[in-house]
């Protein structure tokens, strides 16, 4: 059985799943689909096109993307992504 840590977090009407397993950690931010891992590539990246991020951990990627949904009360796609890619 895989051994798995997890956190829901709503705001603003977003949830942000994270998860962290010993393979790797996640941040789903939903309904938006948008995908946030360290899975299967060695590297943190964003789906769907892979594209490194700057962060190599869960905290601190988990950090940007709270104060994102926080400063535009919401997600804006084209901003996150700024201020994710390295």
């Amino acid at each position: 059985m895989k051994e798995k840590n997890r956190q829901i977090t709503e705001l603003y009407d977003k949830f942000v799943y994270s998860s962290i397993t010993p393979q790797g950690w996640s941040i789903v931010i939903m309904p938006d689909k948008i995908l946030i891992d360290n899975f299967h590539h060695g590297y943190a990246h964003i789906h769907p096109d892979r594209r490194e991020i700057k962060t190599e951990n869960l905290k601190d990627t988990f950090i940007i993307v709270l104060d994102h949904i926080n400063t535009n009360k919401g997600v804006k796609y084209n901003k996150l992504m700024e201020e994710l890619i390295k």
